[in-house]
């Protein structure tokens, strides 16, 4: 078996090669072709619809790369280290050991790109500016050399035309410009798109700017990709957190819900401190408006958890048992399984430790993304711990015992 998964390995590193052999040898063949051609009426006549599709594809790739390449490096030129670059499929990604390739096929849903940086120790509030600010250099970094790549192919094809109208060159200008244009104006189109799960890098580099809440809730995020694991910048994205959960009012956005869940996660698996102003906020919390999707379910189950690891073992069951009736039945079974028995466990309701030790119960969402730079799956299983045992008791009414004793034996003597 691990013979046959090496061999697999070994076919997938050939692959890239077999298709840039193809892109060459395409481009060898073709730079013949335009060579004859007299005027651009040839270009239709000479090509076929395939090659077209080809073309569309070189240029949509070429695009994309430049596009992330923008990201890429100026997180290089910043001095801030890198993860991964994702290029649809494609995943150059750094390991203790160095830089690695893998062909993801399952990718292609993206039909995009990601750069992934690594912050390293963000450990006060001087590198905590200094990494938002590398960031949003980074995010604006992208449609910059999206809008110059698109200007270049243009004024490229207009210089041929003016100065080398027979070279051949002017038939490969002339095929990047025609799917250019089109594929680039749709890029820069989406930078200026969000909604609740995306941000266009135009939208998303004002919001980082101007918005405290956003830019914590990235930083967080990204956290979770660095190589080396820093408690130190563990606790200040925690005390960041908390300070700014102490100034808003806690609301069911993404980015809100991100913060509390830091914050409650330091409180109940990190050992910080307590701190009353959020508890009173978390209290207050309105949970039906959060069980509609899976962030929100995760949260409340996390409200849970902190409740219980308080002391508060009646209202975190309470909770449990309001979700199982309040969440919305549109929800992913498989999720709403996985999180029903996952927090029975770690409330200590009932011990699930036969359904956890399955991986294939497990619910990894869209992180199957990443698998390339974090096991999701080692990232559940490290929250599967129990919390430690709160003591749970319900008062009981021993006088109304003792009367109805008294009672019954009275019935039997008559």
């Amino acid at each position: 078996m691990a013979l046959d998964k090496k061999a697999r390995k070994r076919k997938l590193r050939l692959i890239p090669i077999l298709v840039l052999a193809v892109i060459i040898s395409y481009f060898y063949l073709g730079f013949f072709q335009f060579s004859n051609w007299l005027n651009f009426s040839d270009i239709q006549s000479s090509l076929s619809i395939l090659d077209y599709m080809l073309w569309f594809f070189i240029t949509f790739y070429l695009s994309l790369t430049i596009h992330e390449l923008g990201h890429f490096f100026s997180f290089v030129f910043q001095k801030v280290k890198l993860r991964a670059l994702y290029i649809t499929i494609f995943v150059f990604h750094k390991t203790i050991k160095g830089w690695r390739f893998a062909i993801k096929p399952k990718l292609i849903v993206l039909l995009g790109g990601l750069v992934v940086p690594d912050f390293g120790d963000v450990k006060n509030e001087e590198e905590y500016n200094k990494v938002v600010n590398k960031f949003s250099k980074a995010l604006i970094a992208a449609p910059i050399v999206t809008i110059c790549f698109l200007t270049i192919t243009i004024i490229t094809f207009i210089l041929l035309i003016a100065l080398v109208p027979n070279t051949p060159w002017l038939g490969i200008s002339f095929m990047i410009m025609l799917f250019a244009i089109p594929i680039n104006l749709l890029f820069i189109y989406s930078f200026t798109l969000s909604n609740p799960m995306f941000y266009g890098d135009f939208v998303a580099y004002k919001k980082i700017k101007t918005d405290a809440i956003f830019a914590l809730s990235m930083i967080i995020q990204y956290s979770i990709f660095t190589l080396n694991d820093s408690e130190e910048s563990d606790h200040f994205l925690w005390e960041k957190s908390r300070n700014i959960l102490k100034e808003i009012q806690i609301s069911s956005s993404q980015f809100h819900t991100m913060i509390l869940l830091n914050y409650m996660d330091g409180i109940i698996r990190r050992d910080e401190k307590f701190d009353h102003e959020v508890d009173i906020k978390i209290n207050r919390i309105p949970i039906r408006k959060y069980l509609k999707n899976e962030q929100g379910l995760n949260l409340v189950y996390d409200i849970a958890c902190y409740h219980y690891f308080n002391g508060n073992v009646d209202r975190a069951y309470k909770l449990y048992d309001d979700i199982q009736k309040l969440v919305s039945d549109k929800l992913d079974e498989k999720m709403l399984s996985y999180y029903k028995n996952k927090y029975m466990h770690i409330l200590n309701i009932e011990y699930q430790d036969q359904f956890l030790s399955n991986k294939n119960n497990y619910y990894i969402g869209n992180n199957w993304i990443f698998d390339i730079l974090v096991d999701p799956y080692e990232m559940l299983k490290a929250h599967h711990e129990k919390l430690p045992f709160r003591e749970y008791s319900t008062p009981v009414q021993i006088q109304e015992i003792e009367v109805l004793n008294e009672e019954e034996q009275k019935s039997d003597s008559d």
